[in-house]
């Protein structure tokens, strides 16, 4: 004859043993959590150098309009992607940029001639002021290229300027030109690529920007000796 347990008796074995239960799988799964992989923490870069001067130059009373910069359908994107051929690609795992390069490259330009005094006004993307002169850019290349004995940092850039007012004269575009730019790497890590890109910058920056006051200049001159 089989010994029955009384009712209150049963459920305080069933309520036990549920209770054993949640405390090995809470157990399990902190176990399970702690024995994972180890978080990283993603760092974040952005080009840096000090701005360009220029000296012995007019300030030209002109407006100028930034365009938002395109890029590249493989550098579209925060990834700080790398090269060790001309087939494939791929990008650091914890090392990001700051922003889109398009974004990053426009914004420098746009603080090195906001900061050169040659213009008479420097309007960004966002603003909603128009300029008579409108620049519009295109980032076909921004990788580091890793080769069998030098790491490099490689940008490209297009840029083209309109002016509004060549309707009258019959010449909207001002000019188109490509501006590259490559720097060794002094550290092999993201930040010595960082630090490489920022270095290229500067150069294709000045370069720019000199182009710009002297298409303006010229034009700005045109326009005054035949109204």
């Amino acid at each position: 004859m089989k010994y029955l347990l009384p009712r209150t008796q049963t459920l305080r074995v069933t309520f036990s043993s549920l209770c054993f239960m949640l405390v090995v799988l809470s157990l399990l799964i902190t176990g399970c959590a702690g024995s994972g992989r180890p978080q990283y923490n993603v760092e974040n870069y952005l080009l840096s150098y000090e701005a360009p001067s220029w000296k012995n130059l007019d300030l030209l009373a002109v407006s100028v309009k930034f365009n938002r910069f395109s890029i590249a359908a493989a550098y579209n994107s925060t990834n700080m992607i790398f090269r060790s051929d001309a087939y494939s690609l791929d990008s650091f795992n914890y090392s990001r940029w700051a922003v889109n390069p398009a974004d990053m490259v426009a914004d420098s330009l746009l603080r090195d001639m906001r900061g050169s005094g040659l213009f008479g006004a420097i309007f960004s993307r966002s603003e909603g002021d128009e300029g008579r002169f409108v620049i519009s850019g295109g980032i076909e290349e921004f990788y580091l290229r890793i080769d069998k004995s030098n790491k490099t940092a490689v940008i490209s850039i297009t840029i083209s300027m309109k002016d509004t007012q060549g309707k009258e004269t019959g010449k909207v575009m001002m000019f188109q030109k490509k501006y590259v730019r490559e720097e060794l790497l002094q550290e092999s890590s993201p930040r010595g690529y960082c630090e490489a890109a920022s270095k290229a910058m500067l150069v294709i920056s000045r370069q720019i920007v000199n182009d710009i006051y002297a298409v303006i200049k010229t034009t700005a001159q045109s326009t005054t000796s035949h109204p």
